[in-house]
């Protein structure tokens, strides 16, 4: 591991949401993941998608919902703040020209950083608050829902055709996969894992092939069509 320091650090006005840049790039693509720790916590590093580099400014975002210790520890965190870092891990997501992308929650991270790079045809973004739209509507075209209707429902309304990148909770990967119809459709898991290289197997999908393929070393992109849901929930 290595370490770096946050040079600025922003929350959503009701804080469910913290992006943080860090001081340096490091080569990193849409879709990878570095495994982050604070000083000696959490014992086991937590994964976390690239949200943006900019070599320009020299630095590389996180986006951060506090949910669990790592997270909830980062409310308190000041500009200078030592992060350690492994990474940059994953496969990047294959370019795709005119996809639609699709995103729940903190699964805009590396979404943002895609379509920031590469574009896209359409960009779907499902929130739980108003403060959360506001913070993430950041990009152009962004069609953003934040209840009732949830975002899923929204891209089937406007019959979109065409490849599909997605990212955010299981079920929602799960509807999309199973009921659209228009083009590939492909997932970017979200997992707990213990090393981000395949060693621990924590992080295991299985496929309807029956082969079993890990998030941190295999993907974190599949087939969406190709992944067993009814193993993987």
């Amino acid at each position: 591991m290595f370490k770096s320091k946050i040079k600025w650090i922003k929350k959503s006005e009701n804080e469910a949401l913290i992006l943080i840049a860090l001081d340096g790039t490091f080569g990193s693509l849409p879709g990878q993941f570095f495994m982050l720790k604070s000083g000696d916590f959490p014992v086991t590093p937590r994964p976390f998608s690239v949200y943006f580099e900019d070599e320009i400014r020299g630095e590389t975002l996180f986006l951060l919902k506090p949910r669990g210790l790592l997270t909830e520890e980062a409310l308190s965190w000041q500009i200078g703040h030592e992060l350690k870092l492994k990474g940059p891990l994953g496969n990047p997501i294959p370019v795709i020209e005119g996809a639609n992308l699709v995103a729940g929650g903190s699964g805009y991270a590396p979404l943002h950083f895609y379509g920031s790079k590469y574009g896209y045809k359409n960009f779907y973004l499902g929130t739980t608050s108003k403060e959360e739209a506001d913070f993430l509507n950041n990009l152009p075209n962004l069609k953003i829902t934040c209840g009732p209707m949830v975002v899923t429902e929204r891209f089937f309304q406007d019959n979109n055709e065409g490849a599909v990148i997605a990212c955010g909770p299981t079920p929602m990967l799960q509807h999309l996969s199973e009921q659209y119809h228009g083009g590939s459709v492909y997932v970017s898991i979200e997992e707990r894992m213990a090393c981000g290289t395949g060693m621990c197997e924590g992080c295991a999908v299985k496929l309807k092939s029956g082969e079993i393929k890990f998030v941190c070393k295999d993907g974190p992109l599949f087939d969406g069509k190709e992944v067993d849901w009814q193993w993987l929930t």
